[in-house]
């Protein structure tokens, strides 16, 4: 995907920058799905995935939350592609992968942010669709869901974000105004996210669970 290959071309600062867009509209998907004490939980790693640009969190902090969050990993049937546990983890990966690029900017680790997304977010597409399997001619490429076809406008925006700043705008790298106005603009589909979720946990059962 483009917007993929686009990420090796941005500084490397504005890379976390893309993973915590990333990790905020898939939040939707925690927060349909988790109970409230992960939610409490998932808030606090989140928060903090977006304070640390603005070096309001320790690095040791930082990495405590990546500990717990490979602790509580554990605690979930998250084995299985298509699960509301894999679900559960691979949304709360999303605030760990913008952690672990801010302190280590790496594109194709960025690129990870993207894809993990896009992955729930087809599968979700594929539940709501009736779990019906369309066949795709040579040559023709694969149709893209709604919910899927939404994070790619998203993520295409960002990068368009990116590339319309000033070379001292993008010299001053994430700023607090930066930040928050990104954040604001992820809330849409955040909402969007975390409505389909619910439905999805409704057809799937996962709401007996």
């Amino acid at each position: 995907m483009e917007t993929y290959s686009a990420l090796h071309e941005i500084p490397g600062m504005f890379l976390a920058g893309f993973c915590l867009s990333c990790a905020e509209r898939g939040s939707g998907v925690f927060s349909a799905l988790s109970d409230e004490t992960d939610a409490e939980w998932f808030s606090y790693a989140l928060e903090s995935a977006w304070k640390a640009p603005l070096g309001e969190v320790e690095e040791g902090e930082l990495l405590g939350i990546l500990e717990e969050l490979e602790e509580r990993e554990e605690s979930f049937d998250a084995d299985d592609p298509g699960t509301k546990g894999f679900s559960i983890v691979q949304s709360a990966m999303l605030a760990a992968n913008a952690i672990a690029v801010f302190m280590n900017p790496i594109p194709s680790r960025a690129e990870m942010s993207g894809q993990t997304l896009e992955t729930i977010l087809g599968s979700f597409d594929f539940k709501l669709g009736g779990s019906e399997i369309s066949m795709i001619e040579a040559g023709e490429e694969e149709e893209v869901g709604r919910l899927q076809q939404l994070e790619q406008d998203a993520q295409k925006s960002f990068m368009s974000s990116v590339r319309s700043l000033s070379s001292d705008q993008m010299e001053a790298g994430l700023t607090r105004t930066f930040l928050e106005d990104l954040r604001d603009s992820c809330a849409p589909v955040r909402d969007e996210i975390k409505m389909a979720t619910a439905s999805v946990a409704e057809l799937a059962g996962w709401n007996e669970e």
